[in-house]
This record gives structure tokens, sequence and C-alpha cells, in this order.
């Protein structure tokens, strides 16, 4: 039983150091790869003639989703900024025309609301992104 499996082995060795077993080998792995290919060519033609969303489509759809999240975030600042600034104008003229009366200290209210909205964050996004 022990030849036997000497034989064996060493059989086995010589088939596996020659060049002809590499060589199908490689066309067993290159086949392989192939027909994976083939598959999910097939399984994404499926998916678009089912009108259903792809892999590709899920990846651009983020893509423009991240781009209007950024431009509605530029928005949002610039509307805060000049809330802010419509605020202080405010506080400005009620100060000269009031002389601190009180409706200058309902402005300073409004002003420092208006200024507690400004650091608020969005989506986990600081309110402080510089722009671009």
């Amino acid at each position: 039983m022990g030849e036997g499996e000497e034989r064996t082995a060493k059989a086995a060795e010589e088939l596996v150091q020659s060049n002809a077993f590499g060589e199908l080998l490689a066309r067993a792995t290159q086949n392989v790869m192939g027909l994976t290919k083939i598959g999910f060519d097939l399984m994404d033609l499926t998916v678009r003639n089912l009108r259903l969303a792809g892999k590709p489509d899920i990846t651009r759809l983020a893509a423009q989703l991240a781009r209007t999240e950024d431009k509605l975030e530029r928005v949002l600042q610039e509307v805060e900024r000049l809330q802010s600034e419509v605020a202080a104008g405010a506080r400005q003229s009620g100060n000269s025309r009031d002389n601190g009366g009180a409706g200058g200290g309902r402005r300073s209210a409004k002003a420092r609301s208006t200024n507690a909205r400004g650091s608020r964050s969005t989506n986990g996004r600081s309110g402080a992104r510089s722009k671009s």
C-alpha cells in the first residue's frame, strides 16, 4: 500500500511539474474568468432590460445627490449670511431710531436667534465649510 502511494505521489509530482499542466491550469483559469464575465454581463443586461436600477445607475445617482447636497449647503450658508446681515442692519437702524428703546431689545433677540441658527449643522456637516 505504501509502495502504491509512493508511485502515485511521484506520478502526481511529475504531472504538476510539467509545462502542459501549467498551460492547462492557465487555460482553465481563463475559461472560468471568461464565464464569470459573461455571467455578470448577462445579469447587467437583464437588469437593464427589466428597467431596474443597477449598480452603475445607483453609483451615478449617488454622485449626483452628493453634488446637489453640496450646492444646497452653499445656498443655505449664503441665506444664513444674508439673514445675519439683514438682522445687523435692522439692529443698527433700530438703535439709531429708538436710541436703545424696547424695540431695539426685540431686534437684538431676533439677531441672537438668527446667529444661533447660523451655527447649526445640516446633515452632520459643519456650517463653516469653505466655498469652492
